[in-house]
C-alpha cells in the first residue's frame, strides 16, 4: 500500500508533468502558428510580384 505522503508527491509530480506538456504544447502551435503566417505572407507576395 502507497503512503499518503507518496500519493500526494506522485499526485504533484503528474500536475507539473500535465502543465509542462501543456505548456510545450502551446508554444508548438504557436510556432507552427507563426511560420504558416510568414510563408502565407511570402507566398501572397511571390503570387502579386508584377514585373516591371
Amino acid at each position: 500500500m502507497i503512503s499518503q505522503n507518496l500519493k500526494k508527491e506522485l499526485l504533484k509530480s503528474i500536475d507539473i508533468t500535465k502543465q509542462s506538456a501543456k505548456n510545450n504544447l502551446e508554444v508548438t502551435l504557436e510556432s507552427y502558428t507563426e511560420i504558416m503566417s510568414r510563408l502565407d505572407i511570402l507566398a501572397y507576395l511571390i503570387i502579386n510580384d508584377d514585373p516591371k
